[in-house]
């Protein structure tokens, strides 16, 4: 017998364990929701949310194949054994781990529980062949063959007791945080829909809005959770990307796509990047309720409050606004660099631990002006007025900073925690000769 086991490659297409475990006889799907990664940590209750839904969708594409994803709450190691005790001797099938240091020690000892009781354990690279060409390397993964889908599965007849059909068991584990209700759905025919909708229509102004606070939520491609979870591969993106490009026309820029390509191959260099911990960066004054004020969106500086809250309600922001919030809480605001970095990886919805903190490191210490950007990128505060409505009836000429108009204090906003233009000309004077990330080292990768 040959277990699949998926972490975050929550897909059917072009998944190189399935389509090798299937070659060798009965398959047996595999997700377990472990206490230990989403007990504690940056996962919150909205990535179960998207992961559940991400099996549900996984689900019926097992079904139409003839089998059935089985689900198990507990630890890997527990539902290995379980196999082990009701089905004898099997082969594991998985991608090998890059992605955080806890996964990859987590895969170790997985390999080594394999090899004790004499199992094999087939591990794949899902970016590639490892080696020092990183220009090769890309070059060969990007005309890699895709792996087949299996037309049919065949199951085994024992299924340990604790092994569940589906994800409706999953309901019961507890995850931190709130889920929520308008952020993206998780699953592979909503990504390879978003995909689809972005090469054939919303990349036409890519360029142009994806750092637009409300026009990017269309004309960015809003793959980085499906590539996060791996309801898509990079490999599938990538591919249909350059079909894309060589069958463009004169009705639709092919710098847009190019673009786009550049992007993935970035992103493709950093999720296999070796994961370092946050609190490495020199540490600052932790002011906890100055903390809960950044966190909650209400420090009265309207646009970051306005990011903030956006990201709360849907889990998604452009990259150069969630590299402004890290920046503010952290260089501006002098919050914890760790606190930060694990509230904003539990709201993100296409938290990627490997990205995540290479660029919370870029951008940590970089001194940005929230009012500034805001009067550049939301200039009439639309964005702003969506996510904060109390400020909605504020002319233009104060909305991004209410605390000068007259009528200021008959309205239910917080006044600004701090003197936001001493703080930076003091940070700045603190900071004078070191080095410092460019404008164009932003926060995560939201393609």
């Amino acid at each position: 017998m040959n277990v699949v086991w998926f972490k975050r490659d929550l897909r059917t297409e072009d998944h190189i364990p399935l389509a090798e475990a299937a070659r060798y006889g009965e398959v047996l799907p595999l997700y377990a929701a472990e206490p230990s990664v989403w007990g504690a940590g940056c996962l919150s209750a909205r990535h179960f949310q998207f992961v559940r839904e991400s099996l549900e969708d996984m689900q019926h594409s097992f079904e139409k194949m003839g089998g059935s994803l089985y689900t198990f709450t507990g630890e890997i190691e527990d539902a290995l054994e379980a196999i082990y005790e009701t089905c004898g001797g099997f082969s594991l099938h998985a991608y090998r781990e890059s992605r955080s240091e806890a996964e990859v020690q987590k895969h170790t000892r997985v390999r080594e529980w394999m090899t004790d009781r004499g199992l094999a354990f087939h591990e794949y690279e899902e970016y590639g062949a490892a080696g020092k060409n990183a220009k090769q390397r890309w070059e060969a993964f990007v005309r890699s063959e895709a792996a087949r889908m299996p037309s049919r599965l065949f199951m085994p007849e024992k299924i340990p007791d604790r092994f569940y059909s589906g994800s409706e068991k999953l309901k019961s584990l507890a995850a931190l945080g709130s889920p929520i209700k308008f952020g993206q759905q998780g699953g592979e025919a909503q990504a390879l829909e978003t995909i689809e909708t972005f090469l054939n229509e919303r990349a036409a102004s890519y360029l142009e809005n994806r750092s637009n606070p409300l026009q990017s939520t269309i004309s960015s491609s809003r793959l980085s959770p499906y590539l996060a979870w791996g309801n898509i591969s990079l490999r599938t993106v990538l591919q249909k990307t350059s079909i894309k490009i060589e069958n463009c026309d004169n009705l639709f820029p092919v710098e847009q796509l190019t673009a786009f390509m550049d992007q993935l191959k970035v992103r493709w260099k950093l999720v296999e990047g070796e994961v370092e911990a946050i609190s490495e960066l020199c540490l600052h004054d932790e002011t906890p309720p100055l903390f809960d004020k950044w966190h909650e969106g209400e420090t009265g500086i309207p646009f970051a409050d306005a990011c903030m809250k956006c990201l709360h309600k849907t889990g998604w922001l452009p990259a150069k606004y969630r590299g402004m919030l890290a920046s503010f809480g952290i260089a501006v605001l002098k919050l914890d660099p760790a606190a930060c970095s694990e509230a904003l990886a539990s709201l993100f919805l296409d938290y990627e631990p490997s990205i995540h903190t290479e660029q919370m490191k870029k951008v940590s210490s970089k001194v940005v002006n929230p009012v500034k950007i805001g009067k550049t990128e939301d200039p009439d505060g639309v964005f702003i007025k969506r996510y904060l409505p109390v400020l909605e009836r504020v002319p233009v000429k104060y909305i991004h900073e209410p605390w000068n108009y007259p009528g200021f204090f008959q309205l239910d906003y917080q006044a600004p925690v701090i003197d936001l233009k001493k703080a930076i000309k003091r940070v700045k004077k603190g900071t004078e000769g070191k080095n410092k990330p460019s404008d164009s080292e932003q926060l995560s990768f939201d393609l």
